[in-house]
């Protein structure tokens, strides 16, 4: 296995044919051939890192790859594979401009879902609009930490209208009124009131954080019930009998915590996992499966474009490696010296999507969008005049001092993955050559959970998270800055803040016509890259390989959807 590996970046760059050719997706039965029963098989999925709680909206997350919630909740609407909201709770989802999505007089809007009969806990009690009502009470609750992230931010108030009837009261039109699900544990959805109500009305919050219920004991409303938690090593589930859209087809889940590229690759090859979730893999490792697989028919691995990679740069004061960072004039020049091309040549065979701004470039409406955005191409030479502008003289040494001649380094923060730790070394590299004194740093898997170290980063900090359109909100907008007030959660981590931003954010989550919105997208790409305080890189594919034998997984090319998206219809082929 350590020799498929090593083997150089050149041999897997020639894979790409291969790569570009396009996943092969598992066909679906027949016309007329019945999809398989439930077998008593288990299905075997490897995630990245643990959570920390189980719920759809956590008191404290900062993403990391961990899906085991998806599989044990649900709420009013999922994502298909383009992004697009599907209901799962409701009989539908509301629609704009009729009873069921109102724009009302006083500026305030309000949405109702009808919810379908005969949903159950996982415990079997009945599901009741109140728990809507309750899990309101709790989120927006200042203690839980993320009372300020929306879409609980932007909720007024919650009313059961009976029990099978919901109403939102949103403080204002609100885009995302019909999209409350989340990969990362920041949507919104039920919570039983016959297992939290009593601590929550008489137990201290923090107590009430930590009940059981939340980990070990959790039930949810989604296809697959808690069996087992064994921390650091893998979480147990079986089929819900009563899930809402049907049993699932596969009775039981294994899912293995997974931090190791190597283990996960030699997993696969040996059967002894089935499917590996977004982030524990790159593209070489799917290129090594890729080529392994085509010898035995043994998997397919699909490649998702769906994954927004950027260098983030610290604006802390008490944080930041050298006060040049507040200077708009030397984040210019980091992003001129970094070359984005060659990155996503040497470390993914060029299946990355370069991008300039937030948005991907495949956005219908990106030629829109496009003359608004400030582009630093590759420029060695117009990063160092940048930085002589400012006062910097290189020493004796190659390297450049600040203004006061004294020598000053700048800390890379890299996760820790193969991949991504090779490039931290070629973005170090790179800077060193440019005549700066970057030193690289690589986080822990354990860590990517934890908000507070993901946070603690000299300059620059080489990650991942959404992008698309509420990439604009959750990588930049104050409100999305992880501090000990939201428990750390939020994904900016630098702590950009400009006051125009964020109105321009706030009016286009308040404009449901998209012509309006596509104004805002391109102002707020045009402040965004003319500050740079984020260096947009590439969307970078997310692997996911499945053995053959598994039906069910698909491309994806939302930003929203998930990888488990209707994993209640997976089967086993005979």
């Amino acid at each position: 296995m350590g020799s498929a590996r090593a083997a150089s970046l050149s041999i897997l760059v020639s894979l790409l044919v291969t790569a570009c050719a396009g996943p092969r997706v598992a066909e679906s039965p027949a016309p007329g051939q019945a999809a398989s029963p439930a077998t008593n098989r288990p299905l075997v999925i490897q995630t990245r890192g643990e959570p920390i709680a189980l719920a759809l909206r956590s008191f404290q997350t900062v993403g990391g790859g961990s899906y085991p919630h998806l599989v044990l909740n649900a709420t009013f609407d999922d994502q298909d594979e383009q992004g697009k909201p599907i209901p799962i709770l409701p009989e539908a989802l509301p629609e704009l401009n009729t009873d069921t999505w109102r724009v009302l007089a006083d500026g305030s809007m309000e949405t109702t879902y009808h919810l379908k009969p005969g949903i159950a806990w996982h415990d079997g009690t009945p599901l009741d609009a109140a728990d809507f009502v309750f899990a309101w009470q709790v989120y927006s609750s200042p203690a839980s930490g993320g009372a300020s992230i929306a879409p609980v931010s932007e909720m007024q108030e919650i009313s059961a209208a009976d029990s099978r009837t919901v109403v939102i009261r949103w403080r204002r039109p609100y885009i995302n009124a019909a999209m409350l699900s989340s990969r990362t544990q920041t949507g919104f959805g039920a919570l039983p009131r016959h297992v939290l109500q009593q601590s929550y009305q008489q137990d201290p919050y923090d107590v009430f954080a930590n009940h059981p219920f939340w980990t070990d004991e959790y039930i949810g409303l989604g296809p697959y019930r808690l069996q087992r938690w064994d921390r650091g090593q893998e979480i147990d589930a079986v089929a819900f009998d009563k899930f809402v859209m049907g049993r699932p087809k596969i009775d039981r889940l294994r899912i293995l915590i997974t931090n190791d590229a190597n283990a996960a690759v030699a997993q696969l090859l040996s059967g002894e996992a089935d499917i590996t979730l977004d982030y524990v893999l790159q593209y070489p490792d799917g290129a090594v499966l890729q080529q392994q697989w085509a010898v035995n028919k043994g998997g397919s691995v699909i490649f998702n474009p769906t994954l927004l990679w950027f260098g983030q740069i610290q604006l802390r004061p008490d944080q930041m490696s050298t006060p040049l960072q507040a200077d708009v004039r030397f984040r210019r020049a980091l992003a001129h010296g970094m070359d984005k091309n060659g990155l996503n040549d040497a470390l993914m065979g060029g299946t990355g999507l370069v991008t300039d701004g937030i948005l991907s470039p495949r956005a219908t409406y990106y030629a829109a969008i496009e003359p608004s955005i400030t582009k630093y191409p590759y420029d060695t030479r117009r990063a160092q005049q940048l930085l002589e502008e400012i006062g910097l003289q290189r020493g004796s040494d190659g390297l450049y001092g600040g203004p006061d001649r004294l020598p000053f380094s700048l800390e890379i923060l890299g996760l820790s993955n193969p991949t991504w730790e090779s490039e931290n070394t070629i973005v170090v590299e790179g800077y060193r050559k440019l005549g700066l004194n970057a030193v690289g740093r690589i986080l822990h898997t354990a860590l990517f959970g934890d908000g507070q170290a993901r946070a603690a980063f000299g300059t620059m900090q080489l990650t991942g998270s959404g992008g698309f359109e509420r990439g604009l909100g959750s990588n930049l907008t104050s409100p999305a800055i992880s501090r000990p007030e939201n428990r750390w959660q939020g994904s900016n981590r630098g702590a950009w803040s400009h006051p125009d931003y964020d109105r321009l954010w706030e009016q286009y989550i308040s404009t449901l016509e998209q012509p309006s919105q596509i104004q805002l997208l391109a102002q707020m790409e045009k402040l965004f890259t003319e500050e740079i305080p984020t260096i947009p890189m590439y969307y970078t594919p997310t692997v996911t390989p499945y053995r053959t034998g598994l039906v069910g997984p698909q491309l994806r090319t939302g930003g929203n959807s998930d990888t488990l998206f209707k994993i209640w219809e997976w089967y086993w082929a005979a």
